[in-house]
């Protein structure tokens, strides 16, 4: 009898990871990772704790999501019309909270989802 997938990956792991990855490259990074730190502990099958273990904090922050779209900071501030300083504060969440909204409701103008 083959062992089937809940052998290697919980299902409450395989959602977590499909809940907090994006990109194919995403998943398999991650995936890879969880596998190696799961070998490692001696664990089988990789259980959601893995999964946290190795998701990096802050994966899908603004700046991240960003990266993944391809828009560097440079390019969000001349799309919005803004000093790259701007832009780079607000990556930061160093704006006051008013104007970072403002900014997060352009960019969902112009098409770029949050």
């Amino acid at each position: 009898m083959e062992p089937g997938r809940e052998a290697v990956l919980t299902p409450a792991a395989l959602e977590w990871l499909a809940e907090a990855l994006a990109t194919p490259l995403q998943v398999e990074q991650y995936l890879t990772l969880a596998l190696e730190e799961a070998y490692r502990a001696g664990q089988k099958p990789v259980t959601p704790d893995i999964i946290e273990n190795v998701l990096a904090k802050g994966l899908n922050d603004v700046e991240p999501t960003l990266a993944r779209y391809g828009y560097t900071d440079r390019a969000v501030a001349d799309l919005l019309h803004v000093r790259p300083a701007e832009v780079r504060a607000f990556l930061r969440g160093q704006l006051p909270a008013g104007r970072a909204q403002e900014l997060q409701h352009e960019l969902r103008v112009v098409g770029i989802p949050l």
